[in-house]
């Protein structure tokens, strides 16, 4: 044992197991957030791998991927589903300390869109609101562009040819990546680096007690603030305006962690056996757009195997350029089918990036049989 671990004021807590016990303690509690907001069965199962998937996230973002000087760029975990994930992203975070400066750089890809921002805040129960505070985009390319992004709270005295300034404030906390792929089957997404340009040491010390500690307990943080941030967004905002698509409150969009790129309509939907929900798209010019379904908790349902989202390149569209969605439990031969996916209710996002005049679509729910 060293003199720096003997000083370290959470060493008894680490080894004795009481962090590890506390850990597993808010775990524990955060079952009970699934018990009291769910409505059937399915929901509660989903609530539950919810709850697991969420830890899988904390863990990743707060012990595995939580040295903000020797940073990585890594995707989120499989299958972690956030505030209506979208679909067709690719989503990275790096955690980074605005005390330090940065170079991000790497090929672009041939994603449609690629995002960079810098964002402060979080979701984790405590944390402070999510923020954002500067977003370098790119649109589809050929595929040879190189990113050289700069990520500092000052501006650089020089930049070397062909690189960007990345802005940061005091408060940032975190970088987020997001490639939008238009086509999975075709497109490559971006290969980026992260390096700091001024680290305090020469390479990352041991595991320390504060680290294990401080990460177990803010994985348990995330656990409770997600969860209940995105089940606030379904009971305070859209379950008393059902099958309706809105615009989100400033503050959980591009204040918050999402890109400010984006117009993005949200609601819940419910149906009973035999009826469908019809959405009808009027023709948008948008660099992007999509639509998806998820369950109760904000999760994107399962799109690697059942046809429950449609973007611009995927859509079949009427003759005047419009777009016919409906949401329905089996494919009722014309429009865009969605699977509901054995479920009876959940939300529903409608995103539309770099749009230039926003007409919202028209929502009816219908027997399927009119159809």
């Amino acid at each position: 044992m060293t003199a720096d671990n003997e000083a370290d004021p959470y060493l008894n807590d680490a080894v004795s197991g009481k962090a590890w016990e506390d850990f597993c303690d808010s775990l524990k509690s955060a079952g009970q957030l699934i018990l009291d907001h769910s409505t059937d069965d399915l929901d509660r199962i989903e609530g539950f791998r919810y709850l697991s998937r969420l830890t899988r996230g904390g863990l990743h973002a707060f012990i595995e991927n939580g040295d903000r000087v020797f940073a990585d760029i890594l995707p989120i975990p499989h299958n972690l589903k956030i505030g209506c994930d979208n679909p067709d992203s690719y989503y990275q975070n790096v955690p980074i300390d605005p005390a330090y400066r940065y170079r991000i750089a790497g090929t672009r890809g041939t994603v449609g869109y690629l995002s960079i921002g810098a964002y402060s805040g979080g979701y984790g129960a405590g944390a402070a609101t999510p923020g954002c505070q500067d977003v370098i985009e790119s649109n589809a390319t050929d595929g040879d562009e190189f990113i050289d992004l700069i990520v500092s709270v000052d501006e650089p005295a020089e930049l070397q040819p062909d690189q960007r300034w990345l802005r940061m404030s005091p408060e940032t906390t975190t970088i987020i990546i997001r490639n939008f792929y238009l086509d999975r089957t075709s497109e490559v997404v971006s290969n980026l680096h992260i390096e700091c340009l001024n680290p305090p040491v020469e390479g990352p010390g041991a595991l320390s007690a504060t680290e294990l500690t401080r990460g177990l307990a803010m994985s348990g943080l995330y656990v409770h603030g997600v969860a209940r941030m995105f089940i606030g967004w379904v009971e305070d905002l859209f379950a008393d305006r059902p099958n309706t698509l809105e615009f989100l409150p400033k503050g959980d969009t591009a204040n918050g962690w999402g890109d400010p790129n984006q117009k993005f309509r949200h609601g819940y939907w419910t149906l009973e056996p035999g009826q469908a929900l019809v959405i009808d798209v009027p023709p948008i010019e948008a660099f992007y757009w999509n639509f998806q379904l998820n369950n109760l908790w904000e999760e994107s349902l399962d799109y690697r195997r059942l046809q429950v989202t449609v973007n611009k390149h995927t859509a079949r569209y009427e003759a005047d350029g419009s777009v016919r969605i409906i949401v329905a439990d089996h494919d009722p031969g014309q429009g865009n089918w969605i699977d509901t996916a054995h479920h009876r209710h959940g939300t529903m996002g409608l995103r539309y990036n770099q749009v230039t005049t926003d007409v919202p679509p028209t929502l009816r729910v219908v027997d399927v049989s009119d159809l």
